[in-house]
C-alpha cells in the first residue's frame, strides 16, 4: 500500500503543476497536449515486457528499479526548457512508471489471492491517496509562489520511502509457498497449485484472449476517465473558467480525494453489487461530473463535479485488473495485457483532447472521454467472475 501511494505522489505533485510547467516552456494547448503523450508512449513502450520481468525477476527487484528512475524523471521536469524537452523526458519517465505501475499490481493480484479476499481497491485507495497528498503539496507551493523546485524534493523523499517499503513484497514464485507477517498461505492458494481445465488450456498460450481485450477496453475507459482528470482538470478551470492557478490544483486535489474515497468504498460496494453493476454506475457518474466540470461556468459547481468524476472513476481500474487476475491460466500476462491496452489511454487521450481543444475549446473536447465511459458501461459486465469462467469453459472458446 505504501509503494501504491508513493507512485501516485510522485505522479500527482508533478501533474498538478502542469499549468507551470506549460508556462516555463512555453508551450501552447496543443503542444502541451503533444508533449504530455510521451507518458503514455513510454509506458506503452515498457510495459508488455513487465510481465516477463517479473517472472524472471519478481515484482520487488522489478519495482525497486523503475520506482528510482521514474521519480528520478519526474523530479527533473523541473529542468525542462522547451516543450520538445517536455516530450523527450516524459517518454523517459513514463516508460519505469508504466513498469512499475503493473509489477505493482501484479504484487497486488498475488497478495489477493494468498488473502483469499478482494483488496486490490485497497492498494489502489492508497495510490489516490498518494495523488491526494501530491496535489495538496501542488496547490500549496503554487499559492505561496514556490518554483518548481518542489518537483524534485518531494520525488526524493517518495523515492526513499517507496525503497524502504519495498522490502516487504511477498515473492510470486510457483514453488515459493509465502507467507503474509507469518501466516500460512490461505486454503485458495493451495488449492490454485491444482490447475483447472480451463487453466490448463491457456496456460501455454503467449497470445492475447479475447476475452483480455475486452476487459482492457474496459479498463481503458477508466484510465481516460481518470488520466483526463489528471492532464486537463486545472487546466480546464484555469484556462477556460479564469480560476487562480492554485483553485485548479485544489479542484484536482477535490477530483483525488474522491477517487481515495470510492476506492476504500469498492470492495464492500463489489462484495454487494457485482463488479457490472459497480463499474456501470461508476461510468454513469463520472460523465454526469465531466458535464458538471465542462459545461457549468460555475467554480463551485466545478469542484462538485470534481468530486462526481472522482466517486465514478474510482473503482473501474482496480475493479478491472482483478477480473484480470483471475483469467484461467494467464498469471502475470493477463494483468500486463490489460494494463498495457488501458495506458493506450494515455497515449492517444491527452494529444486528442489536446488537438480537439484547439478545434472546439477544451470544455468541448472532453466530450470524447464522456464516449468512452458510455462504451465502458456497455461492456462492463466482462468483469463478472461468472462470465470469465464461462468464457474458458469449451476447448474452442477464443
Amino acid at each position: 500500500m505504501v509503494v501504491f501511494a508513493v507512485a501516485g505522489l510522485v505522479l500527482s505533485q508533478a501533474l498538478a503543476r502542469i499549468p507551470a510547467v506549460r508556462d516555463a516552456v512555453g508551450a501552447s494547448i496543443g503542444e502541451l497536449g503533444l508533449a504530455l503523450v510521451g507518458g503514455g508512449l513510454g509506458s506503452l513502450l515498457a510495459m508488455p515486457f513487465t510481465g516477463l520481468l517479473v517472472d524472471r525477476y519478481g515484482s520487488r527487484a522489478v519495482v525497486r528499479v523503475a520506482l528510482v528512475l521514474a521519480s528520478l524523471g519526474w523530479g527533473s521536469l523541473s529542468l525542462v526548457s522547451s516543450p520538445w524537452m517536455l516530450s523527450g523526458l516524459l517518454v523517459l519517465t513514463g516508460a519505469p512508471f508504466g513498469v512499475w505501475d503493473v509489477a505493482m499490481n501484479v504484487q497486488g493480484s498475488h497478495v489477493e489471492k494468498v488473502r483469499s479476499r478482494s483488496l486490490m481497491p485497497f492498494f489502489h485507495a492508497a495510490f489516490s491517496a498518494g495523488t491526494v497528498a501530491g496535489a495538496g503539496v501542488g496547490a500549496l507551493s503554487a499559492y505561496l509562489g514556490i518554483g518548481l523546485v518542489q518537483l524534485p524534493v518531494v520525488a526524493a523523499g517518495g523515492m526513499v520511502v517507496g525503497l524502504v517499503a519495498v522490502r516487504r513484497f511477498v515473492p510470486e514464485g510457483p514453488d515459493e509457498p509465502s507467507t503474509l507477517q507469518g501466516q500460512p498461505p490461505s486454503p485458495v492458494r493451495e488449492v490454485s497449485r491444482e490447475p483447472s481445465e480451463a487453466s490448463e488450456r491457456t496456460a501455454g498460450r503467449r497470445g492475447v484472449t479475447r476475452l483480455e481485450i475486452l476487459i482492457g477496453v474496459v479498463c481503458l475507459g477508466g484510465a481516460l476517465a481518470e488520466g483526463s482528470a489528471n492532464d486537463w482538470l486545472a487546466l480546464l478551470l484555469v484556462d477556460v473558467q479564469g480560476a487562480p492557478p492554485a483553485y485548479g490544483a485544489l479542484a484536482f486535489m477535490v477530483f483525488n480525494v474522491a477517487m481515495t474515497t470510492g476506492r476504500l468504498l469498492g470492495s464492500p460496494a463489489i462484495n454487494r453489487f457485482g463488479r457490472q453493476r459497480v463499474v456501470q454506475g461508476g461510468g454513469i457518474l463520472a460523465s454526469i461530473g465531466i458535464l458538471m466540470v465542462s459545461q457549468v461556468p460555475s467554480l463551485p459547481v466545478a469542484l462538485v463535479g470534481g468530486l462526481v468524476w472522482g466517486l465514478g472513476t474510482a473503482t473501474i481500474f482496480p475493479a478491472a485488473l482483478s477480473a484480470a487476475g483471475e483469467v484461467p491460466g494467464r498469471g502475470n500476462r493477463a494483468i500486463t495485457v490489460v494494463s498495457t491496452i488501458a495506458y493506450g489511454a494515455f497515449l492517444f487521450g491527452a494529444p486528442t483532447i489536446g488537438l480537439m481543444a484547439e478545434v472546439v475549446g477544451l470544455d468541448r473536447a472532453l466530450f470524447m472521454v464522456i464516449g468512452c465511459a458510455l462504451l465502458m458501461v456497455a461492456l462492463a459486465r466482462t468483469l463478472n467472475p461468472s462470465v470469465i469462467a464461462g468464457h474458458f469453459a469449451s476447448p474452442s472458446a477464443p
